[in-house]
Order: structure tokens, then sequence, then C-alpha cells
């Protein structure tokens, strides 16, 4: 029988050293061919050095030599005839082929006992390490907001994360010892704990943003069909999950990326005013040459009302506002008079008229 390769029965030959010397270097090769291979190498050395069985066989050998060397020394001192002598030589002989095959014997059954041991441990080895990491794999819990919320979270490393309206954050109840992840959908800022240990990973929609300690925003929203990561502080690195170099980009303050998740493409650039991505953290909305339609989707979220339009090539008008008034009302206001046209609003449903 063979494991990956090597056979149990000279792996079995090598830890009681009797393996020759082309034997042996085999046995060494196939060690060192991977970390798997040490792994269940040493399950094997471990289950040998405990085995009583192997502990009992040399007894055996060492009294049943004892045996042979008395037995031959009483012959001897006999005086016999020599025909008695041939028979009881003969006997004595017959006693020690008898023996040899009874070693031989009890060799081989230390030896399948061995196998057997060796061969459960590994698969009670294996079950092991696949329950263990079934049971450290994270369970996450999941924090959302609706429309008109938003949410100030505090993470078990320190890290601060403020959660914008209709957007969800997935994160394990305990970070693992190497890496902390978390999952986004919608927008969020985070200002991560510095740890250069365990490094700091926002996936989202098809994409990562790897950090050490730094500030950043993130938006991933369905309908946007893209990733938008704007950095505030620091440094972080961006791009497609598991892409290729040309499909990431380290971010620096003031840097803008956006992912697209169609093409996968990536694109980046300076910012100027921050403020265009990054208002709605103190409750407030900015725009600069922002298509009403895309304004309409961020009343939506902040105020939690339904906007519509009573024709639809308003939708493509081009609106550069700071709405810093916390009144719905007043925010209208400035936005119809910017663009020259007229809203009614009902109770919760917007609409945009010419």
């Amino acid at each position: 029988m063979e494991l990956d390769g090597i056979d149990y029965q000279l792996i079995a030959s090598y830890l009681a050293g009797e393996c020759t010397d082309q034997e042996h270097k085999k046995v060494d090769q196939w060690i060192n061919q991977s970390h798997e291979n040490k792994k269940q190498f040493q399950e094997f050395r471990h289950i040998w050095q405990l085995s009583g069985e192997a502990v009992s066989h040399q007894k055996i050998e060492c009294n049943l030599d004892q045996e042979w060397n008395r037995l031959g020394r009483q012959i001897s001192k006999e005086n016999v005839s020599s025909r008695s002598k041939n028979s009881d030589q003969k006997r004595y002989w017959s006693f020690r082929s008898s023996s040899i095959h009874s070693r031989t014997q009890q060799f081989n059954r230390i030896a399948a006992v061995f196998l057997v041991a060796a061969f459960l441990g590994i698969l009670s080895y294996q079950s092991w390490s696949q329950s263990e990491q079934k049971q450290i794999e994270p369970v996450l819990r999941q924090i959302s907001t609706d429309n008109g919320q938003r949410a100030n979270l505090s993470l078990s490393d320190g890290t601060e994360v403020m959660l914008n309206a209709d957007s969800q954050l997935e994160l394990p109840t305990q970070f693992a010892s190497d890496v902390r992840e978390v999952y986004l959908k919608g927008e969020a800022y985070f200002n991560v704990s510095e740890n250069k240990e365990k490094p700091f990973l926002v996936h989202s929609n098809q994409s990562v943003v790897r950090v050490l300690g730094t500030a950043f925003s993130v938006r991933s929203y369905p309908e946007d069909q893209q990733v938008q990561v704007i950095v505030e502080e620091g440094r972080v690195s961006f791009g497609k999950e598991n892409g290729a170099e040309d499909q990431k980009a380290i971010l620096n303050r003031n840097d803008l990326a956006t992912f697209n998740v169609s093409t996968s493409s990536l694109a980046t650039r300076a910012v100027d005013d921050i403020d265009l991505y990054m208002s709605w953290r103190d409750g407030y909305l900015k725009f600069e040459k922002t298509k009403l339609n895309d304004v309409a989707k961020s009343l939506e979220r902040r105020y939690d009302v339904k906007v519509f339009f009573e024709d639809p090539a308003l939708k493509e008008l081009l609106l550069t506002a700071y709405l810093k008034s916390r009144s719905l009302r007043n925010v209208l206001d400035v936005i119809t008079a910017s663009l020259q046209i007229e809203y009614q609003l009902d109770d919760n449903k917007v609409t945009f008229m010419k």
C-alpha cells in the first residue's frame, strides 16, 4: 500500500533503522517533497515512538537470543553420542529456525499493527485538522442600514466605521490571527486602527481594499456597477480581487480609484475636493456637475423618500450644489432654484417637474 508515492512498509523499515542507503534516501526525498509529507511522517514517527508493540518486539528478540546462547552452552557440556548430539543439534536448529520464523511473524504482526495505527492516525489527524478548520471559520455577523439611517461602529481592533444609508457590512465576531476582513455592500467610511501584523481588507463586489492603518471611504452600491475608493489619510492597495498587478493600484491621500465591475477595469486620479465624496459623513450632500438622476438616488438614501420625474429628460440635468440643510424641503428648494425646475412633495414622495 502506498501513501502519496511512498510505501507504508518502507516507512516502517525507515523508522526501525532497517533501510538500505538507497531506501533511506528515497524516504528522505519523499519527506522533503512537501510540508504535507513532513506532517504525515511526523504522525508516523509519533505513533511508532508510542507503540508499545515496538518495545515488546525488542524484548522478545533479546530473550530469544539469550535462550539460544544458553541452550548452545548446555549442549556443548553434555557428553553424548554423535547420533544423540546430531539429533540434539537438529532439534536445536529446528528450534532456532522455528524461533526465527516466530520472530518474523511477530515483527510482521507489529509492523501490521503499526501500519494500521499509522493509517488510522493519519485519518484521525486529517479528520481533526478538517474539524479544526471548520471550527475556526469565522462566524459573520451582519450590520445594515435603511434609507434615512447611518450607523457608527467600533470594531474589536479599534477600527471606526461609519455606515451610510442603505448599506450592509459583514464582519466576523472575532478577527483571525493574521488578517482583518470585512465585506461591504453600499457605502462606508473606515478609520482603520494600525496593525502591521494584521492587514485590514474590505471586500466589495469583486474588488478588495488592503490597508495597514489609514482612513478611506468605499462606495459600492449594486446599481452603480462600480466600486469607488477615496483615501483621506495614509495609503491603500485597491483593485480586482485575485486580479493581476495591472488590475491593482496604490492610492495615497486624496486619490480616487474606480473599479468597473463589468469590464474589470481600474481608473485612478487625484481629486481636489474630497468633500464631494465624503460629505455624507456629516449628513450633508455635495455635488459637482452631477446628473439629477444620481442626485435623486442620494436624496432617497439620505431622506428616505422616493423620487420621480415627470419628464425623463430632467434626469440628465447637471447639478452643482452644497446641500448643508438637514431639511428636505430646504434642499429641494436649492435644487430646483439652481436648475430652474419645480418639485412637488407629498409625504415621502418627491416629483421633479419642468
